[in-house]
């Protein structure tokens, strides 16, 4: 009896045991024939810029602020191209008069009718002394005195009508107003006060600092990439136009005037702006997504796909920007790169592409 029960628990264990190892053969069957998902791209050629990247406060190129140069009673001028007072923030053309200041009493100091009077005076003086000269009526001298009379009358006339200007305040480019305080209209405005400011920001600059190590990276001429924070799809053109070649010793970086193009005037004097300078660009370059690569033993990889299977490809590579970089060895234009799964893949692993 306690032999019979004896051979019936062994026979148990040992069918046990072999379900067991039956069990564990088809889950490892079943891991060496798992398919991982992996999503591709084609290989192709890119434009490649490498970059230095810096920030700085961008500024207009052109700004003043006019003060007046007489008292006079202050009068706003309209804008001719809405038809209401100038206003901040308005466009002003180039010469156009945005305040008149009216002072009569230096008006007829001026004497500008007169001053107009004695030059037709003066200069039928002075042809009359050159025809007396002709004739033998007049001396050289005599017609010089007449000459340099009619030149006297000339400066007079032209001195008056430089005064009068100063009564009328004008654009002396194009540009914005960015500061236009406020006066009663009428009000006496003493010499020196502040009347408008105009800022041109269609050309706007950043001066910046760069590290030490980008010295040799760095020259005059080379193009720039600017973006606003706050206006990121918009990217405007600018040029490095100044170096310094002294190095800060406190800071160990050395400054640089950077010029930007801002015909929308979309980038705004005092915004805060991201400045990449174009150190090295390559044209129609194999290249690749940077964070698909995989570093393994000082080497670098990446994961091709192959009738269904994995295939690790060794690449070099050289320039990169911020998305891609060249492929310079390892990889053919066309080939379908893993872009999206590889993390999960060894050399020869089953794929399934997706769509």
């Amino acid at each position: 009896m306690n032999t019979m029960n004896l051979h019936l628990k062994i026979a148990g264990i040992i069918s046990l045991g072999l379900i067991l190892f039956s069990c564990n053969n088809n889950r490892g069957s079943s891991s060496s024939d798992t398919t991982t998902p992996v999503w591709v791209e084609e290989v192709r050629h890119r434009n490649i810029e490498e970059y230095i990247t810096t920030t700085g406060t961008a500024r207009a190129e052109k700004t003043i602020e006019i003060k007046s140069e007489t008292t006079g009673a202050y009068y706003l001028q309209k804008n001719p191209k809405t038809g209401r007072p100038y206003k901040l923030g308005d466009i002003v053309e180039a010469g156009a008069v945005i305040v008149r200041l009216e002072n009569k009493e230096y008006e007829n100091n001026t004497q500008l009718e007169s001053k107009k009077l004695q030059i037709e005076i003066t200069e039928k003086e002075w042809e009359g002394q050159k025809m007396l000269y002709e004739k033998g009526g007049a001396t050289q001298k005599d017609v010089n005195n007449a000459k340099n009379s009619y030149i006297n009358a000339k400066l007079a006339l032209e001195n008056a009508c430089i005064t009068l200007k100063k009564l009328s305040i004008k654009a002396p480019f194009k540009g914005a107003i960015v500061n236009l305080p406020y006066f009663t209209p009428g009000v006496e405005v003493a010499s020196g006060s502040t009347i408008v400011g105009i800022m041109d920001y269609s050309k706007m600059y950043i001066e910046t600092q760069f590290a030490e190590n980008s010295l040799t990276k760095l020259a005059v001429g080379q193009g720039v990439h600017i973006t606003n924070y706050n206006i990121k799809s918009d990217t405007l053109k600018g040029v490095l136009t100044q170096l310094s070649p002294a190095i800060n010793e406190d800071t160990r970086t050395f400054s640089g005037y950077i010029q930007i193009e801002n015909p929308g005037l979309k980038l705004r004097p005092g915004m805060f702006a991201k400045a990449d300078i174009i150190t090295v660009r390559k044209d129609s370059v194999l290249s690749i997504p940077k964070d698909i690569i995989k570093n393994r033993r000082g080497g670098k990889l990446v994961y091709t796909v192959d009738r269904n299977s994995a295939e690790e490809k060794v690449i070099q590579t050289g320039i990169s920007d911020d998305k891609y970089i060249e492929v310079e060895k390892g990889l053919e234009a066309g080939d379908k790169i893993v872009i999206k799964g590889h993390d999960w893949l060894r050399n020869r692993s089953k794929v399934k592409v997706m769509k």
